[in-house]
């Protein structure tokens, strides 16, 4: 979904009315219904307003049935069905048992879940350039201002402070970034889990916990640097964490869809409800996302026991390289040690031995201090918070009006305080490359990479035409390039004639960089992000696109040909805002193919449909649309 202004109260509107605020029968009456008329009177009088959302269609025991057109995603749409089909005193029995069950607190925690991936998004999006910056300004400087020491004819290297600074900074980044990748992968995986109770469980699920790839490198990397220094190796201890998951049979058992339908259910079980009735719940629970919600909740405690242990050893391993002789130890002992003729090579080997636990306390000490704090956050989302804790859409972190966060949530302090490094090196590369030029130790070495047809075409910057490795290229331009378009001449340094609005307070395109910028008024996101910020500001009006927002079809082509699908979280929204609150805005020309569609996918068919060749300069008014 492209930016959307949001200046205005015209998006999205929060309606007072459930999606089954009309019925043409009273639950009563289907209660004592006859079973072969039950189906029938569910269908066209229960949901006569909107019969795709009838949970009845759905198969809880075939995993080739698809639930993709019901909406999903809040205990309000299974109130609703409940709603629809009990009298008062069951309904109030339904409510209690599914409190009871767990499924009210499920709810609460799959939407922190959702708004907390995307959190982990923003923030890795953001601390990969990071970690890109860093690197360029490491490599740029590297040797520039080192420190000469001379140890029985053997000269040995220093990096300065300044230097020193972007390495740590380098290498506390790193190790915060892949904690917050595998939190992000987890948490998506746990969010996917599918809403059939039938479907198995994500491989990568199920593969915890060596599925966390990046944790698992650490805790292997210092493991083996521990070891190192203390010159033999402890596997078992080191690796405790890398073997099979002791809970794999118990969550190929109690824990799947399955297991959280048959225990949602059991309280219904001793009702004496009749079975037509107890058969609508079952299936209102899978279709509309709660036994999903269960199975969310669970996946989440589980995996926390994994990041838990993986923290705990990794403190240890920090616990373990402290202790060994960092570099200003390794320095004096090689004086002391040349003073008195010691071995030139162990002189070396001490050093380097140094640098390594540097290099890994760094890696340790980000990835640490990311995961502790995001580990306490999940305990907290698992434990059912009371308030709202994220909020969050798929922009990027620095757009502060795309994301909210609770106090106290500290891993942004750490990419924080490593941006601060990089920014304050950052204008003294600029300046270097404006008045100096490329550095010697980097002119030997641009376009040092094997060149294929494509590699060249990837590395060789569009502007000034020079072949570059590919640290030093991004999209076709090289970061002097990028400096000067950016910042030089305010434009998008991606695209020539780039159409798109360029961002002044952040120099930032708002397509290709895929930017949000509150002072703009202009921001970036998906369909979960969409319904969240319009449950926020409860806009009077929505206007969505069509192509690629609403549906998957592109460029304009009709939705009745091929395989297309419509956004799950938008379906959820259209079907529970009011009548003529919603407007589809597109320049697809087939509308008549698109309200056959809607129709299908079980959208209202209240909805209007606005086709014009030139949408995107027009204004909404009868004499420049064709109304659906």
């Amino acid at each position: 979904m492209g930016p959307r202004h949001t200046s205005s109260r015209r998006l999205m509107a929060g309606g007072e009315r459930s999606v089954g605020s009309i019925m043409s029968i009273d639950p009563a009456d289907l209660w004592v219904a006859a079973d072969e008329d039950f189906q029938e009177w569910v269908l066209e009088r229960a949901y006569a307003d909107n019969p795709a959302q009838c949970p009845l269609s759905a198969d809880e025991d075939d995993p080739t049935c698809s639930l993709i057109h019901f909406a999903q995603g809040s205990l309000e749409v299974v109130h609703d069905d409940l709603r629809r089909v009990l009298p008062p005193a069951q309904l109030k029995e339904a409510i209690d048992i599914l409190r009871v069950v767990g499924i009210d607190d499920a709810f609460v925690v799959r939407r922190e879940l959702v708004n907390y991936k995307k959190t982990c998004l923003n923030i890795q999006r953001c601390a990969t350039q990071l970690d890109r910056d860093l690197r360029q300004l490491v490599t740029f400087f590297k040797g520039s201002d080192d420190e000469r020491i001379d140890i029985d004819d053997e000269r040995i290297y220093v990096h300065s402070d300044r230097h020193t600074a972007l390495c740590d900074a380098l290498g506390q980044c790193k190790g915060a970034l892949g904690v917050m990748s595998d939190l992000r992968q987890f948490v998506k995986t746990v969010c996917c889990v599918s809403r059939h109770p039938a479907k198995a469980t994500p491989e990568y699920l199920a593969g915890l916990p060596r599925s966390l790839k990046h944790l698992r490198k650490y805790v292997r990397c210092a493991g083996d640097t521990v070891a190192s220094q203390r010159g033999h190796t402890t596997v078992d201890e080191v690796h405790e964490a890398d073997g099979d998951d002791d809970g794999a049979d118990f969550h190929r058992g109690e824990e799947s869809g399955a297991a959280h339908l048959a225990r949602a259910m059991d309280g219904f079980a001793h009702l004496g409800w009749p079975p037509r009735i107890v058969s609508f719940v079952r299936k209102s629970l899978v279709a509309k996302g709660a036994v999903k919600a269960l199975w969310m909740h669970s996946e989440l405690i589980r995996g926390l026991r994994h990041l838990e242990t993986y923290l705990r050893l990794l403190r240890g391993c920090v616990t373990e390289l402290e202790a060994a002789p960092n570099l200003v130890d390794a320095l004096s002992a090689s004086r002391l040690e040349g003073v008195h003729g010691g071995d030139a090579s162990s002189i070396l080997q001490r050093v380097s031995r140094a640098c390594r636990v540097r290099k890994e306390l760094n890696q340790l000490y980000g990835a640490v201090e990311a995961l502790g704090d995001q580990t306490t956050w999940l305990r907290r989302i698992a434990d059912v918070p009371a308030e709202r804790l994220f909020v969050a859409g798929d922009s990027d972190l620095r757009a502060s009006t795309s994301m909210f966060i609770p106090s106290g949530f500290r891993v942004g302090d750490l990419f924080a305080r490593c941006r601060a490094v990089c920014d304050g090196e950052f204008p003294r590369m600029m300046d270097v490359l404006r008045h100096e030029g490329w550095p010697t130790h980097l002119l030997g070495r641009l376009g040092a990479e094997k060149r294929t047809e494509t590699n060249f075409k990837e590395t060789t910057c569009r502007v000034c035409a020079r072949g570059f490795s590919s640290l030093w290229v991004h999209r076709f331009i090289c970061v002097a390039c990028e400096i000067n378009e950016r910042f030089e001449l305010g434009r998008c340094p991606y695209r020539e004639s780039c159409a798109s609005p360029f961002c002044p307070h952040a120099n930032r395109c708002f397509v290709c960089d895929s930017w949000s910028c509150g002072e703009c008024r202009l921001i970036r996101g998906d369909g979960e992000e969409c319904l969240a910020l319009a449950q926020q500001i409860e806009p009077d009006l929505t206007y969505l696109d069509w192509d690629r927002t609403v549906c998957t079809t592109r460029s304009g082509a009709s939705p009745l040909k091929g395989t297309h699908a419509v956004d799950p979280d938008l379906l959820s929204m259209i079907c529970s805002r009011p009548k003529g609150s919603v407007h589809i805005v597109t320049r697809n020309s087939y509308r008549d193919d698109i309200k056959t569609f809607m129709a299908r996918a079980g959208l209202p068919d209240d909805i209007p449909v606005h086709t014009g060749r030139f949408c995107s300069s027009m204004t909404l008014s009868p004499n420049t649309w064709t109304r659906g």
